[in-house]
């Protein structure tokens, strides 16, 4: 019982009980007793190597002095009842029986605060409900309890009963609250924010994830991967991890307000850690998220479908595997933004200097009806005027008839909106027809293209710009006045060449400094510092 006193995350009785009734006779057979200390030992070396870990992560917090990444919840699980180690939830189940146990010998506390006595006969018996479901499942979490169950143990936590003289009640309620946290902590996930320390654990999720996909051809090496996710996935983007009993089993990457990456390791699907990471990606971007999935992965498209996402596009192929793809979107119900009825949207207006409003207006009117609004946007300086600019546009293209009957300064106006289309080929062919301008408002529609994961549209603008780099010529002189005015896009462009060569062009040029869109860089580089 002395290493019991010491090391006891179930509280010393329900501690020994349990290593105790799992290794036999320990009062009389002293291999039993071994049993059941290195029963012990086994849990407190995952606890220790979880507090070095979580040190070390601390570390890195307090080294990027924006970054908090602990949270309450996080700090509750650490210091929490729980039972660390490859037999948690053997561990849980077998405290949690025997607490049930005691509690359904004693009754309702006889003293509760009285304007107070109904609502904490309602919390019992609704928590009793859920453990009670919990043990006849034999551990297993109903699906239905996951948010009863986060709901319970926030108000019991909040009761403070002791603090109010009701000491029996809360004594009872705190046996109530210990078995409400020891099933959540085994049940449901812990999200918390990623960092360098979990690639390893990232890449296994995601290289397990995607071995279901038999659709999916396999282009990298289990180290490319995994050395990808850690020079380039988590630098470059908001990761959160799910933790399940202790262990990563699930992710999320969000970039901007695009959910890059979701994934679960398969066996720990269906569990809600889907459902959980969705949730904590829609706080971070309460207003709108957009993704991409592949069309023949239809749970993936069910799962999103259930979550509020609705189809936006699908596509032949605009990603590295090849396989067609669907574009979804979600809306908050309180963003005030709905589908444009019409071609015209005035937000696409504004992607254009004061001086060309008439001008823009009249090319606007010819598009075609868009089922959804542009995708996000971005804003950049032109002149005297601060453009937006849509990431996206949903508009079918216009008929050569139409762009006829329009003038030479609206065809571009259109062709300048047709590079933000959804469709990567649509958007090479319109950027052709402007990649020889130099107004400078038809700059950030080029300079955004560089940014881009199409290396053929990439290829064209390096092609065509060959005398960017040479001081003195019009080329040049042009972007370096306004990258000049746009240091900010030209760091974001810097920084998805490097992430776009990383993630899908480097086997195609082995050397970053051989590809296409760096040239372009830092050609563009040199033009804003001259």
């Amino acid at each position: 019982m002395y290493a019991v006193g010491h090391y006891r995350p179930l509280g010393s009785p329900a501690t020994w009980d349990y290593i105790a009734g799992r290794a036999g006779d320990v009062h009389n057979d002293e291999g039993a007793l071994i049993r059941a200390l290195d029963a012990l030992e086994v849990s407190r070396n995952a606890w220790r190597a979880e507090l070095a870990e979580f040190e070390r992560r601390r570390s890195a917090d307090k080294q990027e002095r924006h970054r908090r990444t602990v949270t309450v919840e996080e700090y509750r699980y650490r210091h929490g009842w729980r039972w660390p180690g490859p037999d948690a939830h053997e561990a849980t189940l077998h405290a949690v029986t025997a607490l049930w146990e005691e509690h359904t010998r004693l009754s309702f506390p006889g003293e509760v605060p009285p304007a107070d006595h109904g609502d904490l006969v309602e919390l019992d018996s609704t928590i009793a409900g859920v453990i009670w479901t919990y043990l006849r499942r034999n551990g297993n979490l109903h699906p239905d309890h996951r948010g009863l169950l986060r709901d319970c143990l926030a108000r019991l936590r909040d009761l403070r009963l002791a603090e109010r003289g009701y000491i029996g009640a809360s004594v009872a309620f705190l046996r109530v609250e210990k078995m409400a946290e020891l099933i959540a902590h085994d049940s449901l996930p812990l999200i918390r924010r990623a960092w360098s320390g979990d690639a390893e654990r990232i890449a296994g999720v995601f290289l397990a994830a995607r071995a279901g996909l038999a659709y999916l051809p396999r282009l990298h090496s289990d180290e490319q991967t995994q050395a990808w996710i850690a020079g380039v996935m988590l630098p470059a983007s908001q990761v959160w991890v799910a933790m399940l009993r202790g262990q990563v089993a699930g992710f999320a990457c969000l970039q901007g307000d695009w959910l890059d990456h979701l994934y679960v390791t398969p066996a720990a699907q269906g569990r809600g850690i889907g459902t959980a990471l969705l949730t904590q990606v829609k706080k971070a971007r309460p207003r709108m998220l957009n993704l991409h999935v592949f069309q023949q992965n239809t749970g993936a498209r069910r799962f999103y479908e259930r979550h509020g996402f609705t189809l936006v596009e699908e596509r032949h192929s605009g990603n590295e595997e090849t396989p067609p793809d669907a574009g979804y979107r979600w809306r908050s119900t309180d963003d005030p933004r709905q589908p444009e009825p019409s071609g015209l949207n005035a937000s696409l207006t504004c992607a254009f200097p004061h001086a060309l409003a008439r001008e823009v207006e009249t090319a606007v009117r010819v598009l075609p009806k868009a089922a959804f609004p542009p995708a996000s946007s971005f804003c950049v300086t032109v002149g005297d005027d601060r453009v937006t600019i849509p990431r996206r546009i949903y508009n079918p293209e216009v008929s050569p008839e139409t762009l006829d009957d329009l003038t030479t300064l609206q065809r571009t106006i259109l062709h300048c909106l047709y590079t933000r289309h959804h469709d990567g080929y649509v958007r090479q062919r319109h950027l052709r027809r402007i990649i020889g301008s130099l107004e400078p408002w038809v700059l950030p529609y080029v300079v955004h293209l560089v940014g881009e994961y199409v290396l053929e549209i990439v290829t064209d603008i390096d092609t065509a710009l060959g005398d960017l780099g040479t001081p003195g010529s019009p080329t040049h002189q042009a972007y370096s006045r306004f990258l000049s005015d746009n240091s900010r896009l030209l760091t974001l462009i810097q920084q998805r060449v490097v992430s776009y060569w990383a993630c899908y062009h480097r086997w195609e040029f082995p050397r970053l400094a051989d590809s296409p869109g760096h040239r372009l860089v830092t050609a563009m580089t040199a033009g804003e510092i001259s």
